[in-house]
């Protein structure tokens, strides 16, 4: 069973961007026994709405549209709630990439089980 997920980091080694601030997303596929990079995914938020309106909402949810979680520094309860009713389960985190890479193989291999 393999899933994709996004990550807020503009470093590459950790979380550390907000949900609604975010510049890109970093997106990878979660295999059996690896985790795989698919691509760096910009941010095109229309800068007139707030962060969190309804628009920048559906642009950040059609931009994650084939992800079921993405991980972020902070993420606000509107911003939660509308990605789980689009099928994405957001996680807000302080960890490395590492960190939560190891810690999806380990569910994977069915010895934690959340996702």
């Amino acid at each position: 069973m393999s899933y994709r997920i996004a990550i807020a980091s503009s470093s590459g080694e950790a979380v550390d961007q907000h949900f609604g601030q975010a510049k890109n997303f970093l997106i990878y596929d979660v295999l059996e026994d690896k985790v795989e990079f698919v691509e760096d995914r910009e941010v095109r938020l229309n800068t007139d709405d707030a962060a969190h309106s309804d628009s920048n909402l559906e642009t950040l949810a059609s931009l994650l549209h084939d992800c079921k979680a993405v991980f972020v520094l902070k993420i606000g309860q509107k911003a939660t709630l509308y990605l789980y009713a689009k099928g994405i389960t957001s996680f807000a985190v302080n960890y490395s990439l590492n960190r939560i890479f190891t810690t999806l193989l380990k569910r994977q291999n069915g010895r934690i089980k959340v996702i």
